[in-house]
């Protein structure tokens, strides 16, 4: 597998649980060899999860440095011996380090789309599609890969929309063992103040002022606080706004996932604002602990509200005043909230860990059988 970063050698800090999982059931079944980009600063290797890290450092900007990292990455992906398949994680640099793998190789190549690869929002300044060079290293990464993969059916629709072909849709999915719904009784509706959480790095993207702007609205007819974790890269803008609005907020960064597993618990309600997101992990998360999510029509979200009966409520994304409909729709109807909690958490059920590594262990098996 080659990744952007998401490994660190420690298993809690730096890391994306959701390609934790992966590689930790792949590395059951078979030799995992792990090609992150950039994830220490020096040259190195270190075991994880049954696999091994390959960690290729970053290089300093300047002419040739991305076709420099790239031939290591290359180097790295063949340094254990041959692999029978590649995988790249985004379509990005990471995904063009797996392809051209690959084809030194001559073995099939499994790129999974997993983010903003393809996005070009230029009022933030987010998304692979802004610039040639991303526009270039996504068209030949999806065109060069034996098989592209996404998480959600949104986002199979807007990976097509862009000209690329998609061969199958394989959610991430998550540990249900760890997330899971309360044992003791669940939280009280009672019009109290109101326990809310949304999971998602402070960026731009993420869109957390639309949705300080739909809570202030909430609060008209809810008292409420909201707990924010993740990533605060807007330094303290969030918050800040917050507190102009009269919105109680909690920042706890980021968190392991034995922490966030206690916030979701003693959670009434998950909500999201991202712009876009490919297959919302924390939407999972949420919906193995029992919780209902109200966001954006984006991903995973997009999926289950359009499913019948729907596992989700989801608006238009940069609608405040939507959004702050939805959220108080949905507080003030606990037995609308438990159907559609209950029919997300069937869905975070069936697609959790164990479903994502037998998915990708099958599409590796049919892509070696056909080579």
């Amino acid at each position: 597998m080659v990744v952007p970063g998401g490994v660190d050698r420690g298993g809690e800090e730096r890391v994306i649980p959701a390609l934790l999982w992966l590689i930790e059931g792949m590395a059951q079944r078979h030799r995992v060899t792990v090609v992150a980009l950039g994830q220490e600063r020096r040259a190195t290797s270190y075991p994880l999860l049954g696999a091994t890290v390959l960690n290729v450092a970053a290089e300093t900007p300047g002419p040739h440095h991305l076709v420099r990292q790239l031939a290591r990455a290359i180097h790295a992906a063949g340094s254990r011996g041959r692999p029978d398949v590649l995988h790249g994680l985004w379509a990005s640099v990471s995904g063009l380090a797996a392809v051209a793998a690959a084809r030194r190789h001559r073995v099939p190549s499994v790129v999974h789309v997993s983010g903003g690869e393809l996005v070009a929002l230029a009022d933030v300044g987010y998304g692979g599609g802004l610039g040639r060079g991303g526009r270039l290293i996504s068209s030949t990464t999806l065109h060069r890969a034996t098989a592209v993969t996404v998480a959600s059916h949104w986002m199979a629709s807007h990976v097509r929309s862009h000209g690329y072909r998609v061969d199958e849709v394989i959610p991430l999915g998550v540990d249900t063992d760890r997330f899971h719904p309360p044992s003791g009784a669940p939280p009280s509706t009672e019009p109290a103040r109101r326990r809310l959480i949304c999971v998602a790095d402070l960026n731009p993207v993420k869109d957390h002022a639309t949705l300080i702007e739909a809570l202030a609205e909430v609060q008209k007819r809810h008292l409420l606080r909201i707990d924010l974790v993740g990533i605060d890269t807007l330094k303290g803008a969030v918050q800040r706004r917050a507190a102009e609005l009269g919105v109680v907020v909690k920042s706890h960064g980021f968190l392991p996932s034995a922490a966030l597993v206690a916030l979701f618990q003693e959670a009434e309600l998950h909500v999201m604002s991202a712009r876009h997101d490919a297959g919302p992990v924390a939407f999972l998360e949420a919906a193995a602990c029992g919780l209902a999510t109200v966001g954006t029509n984006v991903g995973h979200l997009a999926d289950l509200a359009a499913a019948d009966p729907p596992g989700a409520v989801a608006v238009d994304p940069g609608r405040a005043d939507l959004l702050a409909d939805a959220i108080s729709s949905m507080l003030s109807d606990p037995a609308r909230q438990q159907r559609i909690a209950g029919v997300a958490r069937s869905f975070a059920l069936t697609h959790d860990r164990h479903a994502t590594v037998d998915a990708f262990d099958a599409l590796y098996r049919r892509l070696c059988a056909k080579r």
